[in-house]
């Protein structure tokens, strides 16, 4: 005979968001990946046209946004992970910056923080920063002198 697990019990593949003040929520990452971002932009109160992404808890980027729609989350995100909640921005020279949508993040998680206030992307989602050497040799090319 067949039971069904009790209804309270935890599920067994899910993920930690943590956004504004010291807020989180479990998400279902088997699911595709533009439903989850729909999803999560609904938990948290964001209009649909906000762009989001979530990092890692050392301020890696995902990259959610530019995983194909239908890919399923669970594909790129490991389950029972705690990430971080980040806006996506687009600046006029065509990369992307980030910005971390939990507010104590400075205090609990400094490299997250200083990571992910301190790195664009480019249009390929790339990283950029001013350490980066192969932005260095892209704007070397530009004006014509090797590094």
């Amino acid at each position: 005979m067949y039971e069904h697990p009790p209804v309270n019990q935890e599920p067994t593949m899910f993920i930690k968001v943590l956004y504004g003040d010291n807020e989180e929520a479990l998400f279902n990452p088997n699911c595709r990946t533009l439903l989850l971002l729909e999803h999560i932009k609904e938990i948290v109160g964001y209009q649909p046209e906000t762009d989001i992404d979530l990092s890692d808890e050392n301020g890696f980027i995902v990259h959610l946004l530019r995983s194909p729609p239908l890919q399923y989350a669970s594909d790129v995100l490991e389950s029972r992970r705690t990430f971080i909640l980040v806006k996506v921005s687009k600046n006029e020279d065509g990369t992307e910056s980030v910005e971390p949508m939990l507010k104590n993040l400075r205090d609990n998680r400094p490299n997250a923080f200083e990571r992910l206030t301190s790195t664009n992307f480019d249009s390929r989602g790339q990283a950029l920063d001013a350490g980066d050497k192969r932005v260095n040799r892209q704007k070397s090319k530009k004006s014509g002198k090797r590094r």
